[in-house]
């Protein structure tokens, strides 16, 4: 399990996160949700260590804060929302960035990266330049990368982490469906994925359990059918919103989960 225990964030003047308690189980794609400004990236990096914080995160019983930089990267990978790179690197050496730390590559580590491109939808790609890419693309070959880094969901009964900021937000609707897919199948072998998430039909369809923000606090936690009602998601929001209910004028809406 990863968990936080009374995270309290404060940057500048202000208070961005009021002790905040979140949990994440391995073997479940868990998202955190919430309107822009809620918190959500804020917990993901004080999760990650990217910001200050009071509290406690505990990554399967052990506090973070102890752990060595290599161990953590040994057992949770990052993605964060953006990633530039100031170096024309060929997308190869990009996604091959997952891989540093390690002492001797066997020849199976050591097509990881290939792998990778395939599986995110970029065989064809690895000599291109990143800077190249498309947006969406860039953000697909950075989640190679951390594939990469924790191929291997559990290792010694262990399980590995993927913790993703927004992993979707570039991307049009089929490769959103396929990165979620990616996180799943992680998630059914034993591996543990956190995920910032906007799209809330998106979450719906994956999520096995949803935290969702407001005002630096958790409001909700729980089954996506739990968390996700009119009322709490109106006052989450600040609009009026309807679940499950299809536009009363028979109007056009999509909903990729109908299609799986």
């Amino acid at each position: 399990m990863l968990s936080t225990e009374d995270i309290t964030v404060t940057l500048g003047r202000r208070q961005i996160l009021h002790g905040v308690d979140f949990r994440a189980e391995a073997g479940q794609v868990t998202c955190i949700v919430g309107p822009n400004g809620s918190g959500k990236t804020t917990l993901m990096r004080a999760i990650t260590g990217e910001v200050p914080f009071r509290g406690r995160v505990r990554l399967d019983g052990d506090d973070t804060a102890a752990m060595a930089p290599e161990l953590m990267a040994e057992r949770r990978a990052v993605l964060p929302q953006t990633l530039p790179m100031a170096f024309p690197f060929t997308v190869l050496e990009v996604v091959r960035l997952g891989l540093i730390g390690r002492a001797a590559l066997s020849a199976e580590a050591a097509a990881l990266p290939h792998r990778a491109l395939e599986q995110v939808g970029l065989s064809g790609y690895a000599g291109r330049l990143f800077q190249e890419l498309s947006g969406g693309e860039q953000q697909r070959a950075h989640f190679a990368r951390v594939l990469v880094q924790v191929w291997r969901p559990v290792v010694e009964g262990r399980p590995r982490w993927l913790l993703l900021d927004e992993p979707v937000a570039a991307l049009d609707i089929g490769h959103q469906l396929q990165v979620m897919r990616i996180a799943r199948d992680f998630a059914a072998q034993g591996g543990g994925v956190i995920a910032v998430m906007h799209d809330l039909n998106l979450t719906a369809m994956t999520a096995d359990r949803v935290c969702l923000m407001h005002e630096g606090r958790v409001l909700a936690q729980g089954r996506p059918e739990t968390v996700f009602t009119d009322a709490t998601l109106g006052h989450a929001y600040g609009c009026a919103l309807r679940v499950s209910t299809p536009p009363p004028d028979g109007g056009v809406f999509v909903l990729p989960q109908a299609a799986a």
